[in-house]
């Protein structure tokens, strides 16, 4: 087994990036010309000397956003000082840039233009790398595609592979932070620079959104009335409800064009509980297959802003932040400048592996759960072997198969459904992102008690006795489900969560399908009555000690808001009901029909 322990990784080894050497001078407003005679507002950040740029050549970095250049400020003054000519850019049609604005659709044809203008400019020496998170990443692997003959290098940060199935639509079901995505689009856009007033209904929307998600899609739709090209892209969620070739397009969809993407050095960052994490490893991994230039992975115990030691409720330990801009400037020195790397990992691949720790609150107040991290020769991690844990009546959760059994039934009633408690997806403090306590307090939107959620009558709950020895579950989890509904259409819902001997249910990974997508997402097949079928529900990867005196856990459900839209279970289009029908779902374990959860292990 090619992996190995890391035992000094915190801030002070990563904090050891190349120093300083000059002052920073800032020139902003400059207009970049493109193909079809739109120019997208940059500014430009150089190496200088007294507040004057330099003379001379230098290795280029560009950042392309949409959320407002002047926000890059901080890391265009870091990467200057550091010997790079950095180009922070707004996207087509965002703040100072010409155009309209679409998401996605536009950023390779435009990164190309950019990446080329920045490599023939007088200060640039021919090399440009690209750089940032999220949608900044996204529109990296875009213009990668198009292969530009000066791109030499990408630093990736939390970003995905298939936006359907990590944003849009997971498992099938609405992403209800897609549509507060374009309403924050539309509040920061240059019509509502413009028209001032028209903005008011969209920042008290985005102030407290719960009132806004609450309302049917399409009278949501509404608040779009003034801002018509956002109506569009908010109608165009609910109109391609499958994986249809909207959601294929190249911006949408890097897993479907990673063949084509030009062969050069990227370093992919995430975390475990980032929405972007499964796209992130998948990118890492086809890249790395099929390209010959070297592709490196770190994974850590981080949301989609990464780098801290604490994610939630939990401290995993000072190891366990990062500093990313010590990274990226080691990683750019190295294939721009021919250093050694000094900071980067030698190994191709490095993860956090949560879990492990004391268990008590720190001075924070945050539960301490430890953790260390690993290195390892590629992803899924050598020596991982698959392990079936089966649900079985009762509650019990066994590697032993089921025999004879009633199933298990409950009723799902998308008006009420169950509430969002920590995972890869946050509303802020309504519905608290990360490693959480499974248990509902006032403050969370859709709780109305104080008790633990699989108290409630729509969750099924299955759990391993407390282990005997530590289980390292490491890699991709899946859900096996036999189930039926009286319902043409409903959804199942899966969490796994580490339970302390206490009964602090940590969650660690959760996903969802809805059912009509059982075939294929891009295959909808509403059910019969009755029937039953067997549905697999991914619950994207993670790494975590479940320690001695632990359970494993499963918990099983048909709703998890405002995670996602509940489904209203008639098997109307998505985003275009008439009307909300309560569910009697079941699942069933017992011999021919065992249901089970797919672990990824590794030795301890």
């Amino acid at each position: 087994m090619r992996w190995r322990w890391l035992l000094l990784l915190g801030v002070a080894v990563l904090s050891a990036a190349s120093r300083e050497e000059f002052d920073s001078h800032v020139q902003s407003g400059v207009l970049v010309p493109l193909r079809d005679g739109i120019h997208l507002a940059a500014d430009i950040y150089r190496p200088a000397r007294a507040g004057q740029p330099l003379e001379g050549k230098f290795p280029v970095l560009l950042y392309r956003t949409p959320y407002n250049k002047a926000g890059l400020a901080a890391d265009g003054a870091y990467f200057s000082r550091r010997g790079y000519v950095v180009v922070a850019q707004d996207c087509r049609g965002r703040f100072a840039s010409q155009g309209e604005f679409y998401p996605f659709v536009n950023e390779g044809p435009d990164g190309y233009d950019t990446i080329e203008w920045a490599a023939t400019e007088p200060w640039s020496n021919g090399k440009v790398g690209t750089i940032g998170g999220s949608y900044l990443a996204w529109d990296q692997f875009f213009a990668a595609m198009d292969r530009p003959p000066h791109l030499a290098a990408m630093f990736a940060v939390v970003g995905g592979a298939n936006f359907f199935q990590e944003f849009g639509h997971p498992g099938g079901a609405t992403n209800l932070g897609w549509p507060l995505w374009i309403l924050n689009s539309a509040a920061s856009s240059p019509q509502a620079a413009r028209a001032p007033a028209s903005r008011q209904p969209l920042a008290e929307a985005l102030k407290n959104p719960a009132p806004w998600l609450a309302l049917h899609p399409q009278k949501r739709a509404e608040i779009f009335q003034s801002f018509p090209l956002h109506r569009k892209i908010y109608q165009d969620l609910y109109d391609h409800a499958e994986l249809d070739d909207y959601w294929r397009q190249k911006g949408f969809y890097t897993a479907g064009y990673h063949k084509i993407m030009k062969d050069v050095p990227i370093f992919f960052l995430s975390g475990w509980y980032d929405y972007f994490a499964e796209g992130t490893l998948d990118n890492f991994s086809a890249l790395a297959r099929q390209h010959r230039t070297p592709k490196k992975l770190l994974m850590g115990a981080w949301p989609h802003g990464i780098g801290r030691a604490e994610c939630g409720d939990a401290s995993f330990g000072p190891a366990a932040a990062v500093d990313h801009r010590a990274l990226a400037v080691d990683w750019f020195d190295h294939w721009m400048k021919g250093d050694p790397l000094d900071v980067v990992q030698q190994e191709t691949v490095r993860i956090f592996r949560m879990g492990g720790g004391e268990g008590t609150r720190d001075a924070s107040g945050r539960l301490q759960h430890g953790g260390k991290w690993r290195s390892a020769s590629g992803w899924p991690l050598p020596g991982t072997r698959l392990s079936k844990y089966y649900i079985h009546a009762g509650g019990a959760l066994r590697p032993s198969a089921p025999g004879a059994a009633n199933p298990s039934r409950f009723t799902f009633d998308p008006d009420h459904p169950a509430p969002t408690i920590g995972g890869r997806y946050g509303l802020g403090a309504a519905t608290p992102n990360c490693a959480q306590n499974q248990v509902c307090s006032p403050g969370i939107l859709g709780c109305t008690d104080s008790a633990p959620l699989n108290q409630r009558p729509d969750v099924l709950s299955f759990a391993t006795p407390p282990l005997e020895a530590p289980v390292d579950v490491t890699g991709k989890i899946r859900a096996r489900l036999w189930i039926s509904s009286d319902a043409v259409d409903t959804d199942f819902t899966a969490k796994l969560i580490d339970v302390y001997p206490d009964g602090y249910a940590l969650i660690l990974a959760d996903g969802q399908i809805r059912a009509r997508y059982r075939r294929g997402f891009d295959k909808p097949l509403l059910m019969k009555p009755g029937e039953v079928s067997e549905v697999q529900i991914d619950l994207g990867s993670t790494s975590n000690l479940f320690h001695t005196g632990h359970r494993i856990r499963l918990d099983i459900s048909s709703s998890n808001y405002p995670r996602f839209e509940p489904n209203s279970n008639t098997g109307e289009p998505a985003g275009r009901w008439t009307r909300r029908e309560k569910a009697r779902n079941t699942v069933y374990h017992q011999s021919g029909r065992a249901s089970y959860v797919e672990l990824p292990l590794l030795n301890p």
